[in-house]
């Protein structure tokens, strides 16, 4: 299990996959769709993920995607802020 990662890295990862779902996540905080916690535990959770290789892999695809990957730790708040 992947507990170190980067937290630069997993910041910026868990923004490209938000926006590859359609997500802005400044405008959820702004509007107070989610909070700076909330926003904290998806980079800590992105941090503990076992995937990361993967989920880089995907990423730099450039996809549009319907919904987050089933790995993602992040996939039900993308989920939920899409729908928002």
């Amino acid at each position: 299990m992947q507990t170190s990662e980067n937290v630069p890295l997993c910041f910026w990862r868990v923004i490209t996959m938000a926006e590859a779902c359609d997500v802005d996540l400044s405008t959820a905080l702004d509007e107070n769709k989610i909070d700076i916690t909330a926003y904290a535990d998806m980079i800590t959770g992105c941090q503990r993920c076992t995937q990361v290789d993967t989920c880089n892999k995907l990423l730099a695809q450039g996809p549009p995607l319907d919904q987050a990957p089933d790995y993602c730790v992040n996939k039900e708040t993308f989920a939920k802020l899409r729908r928002a």
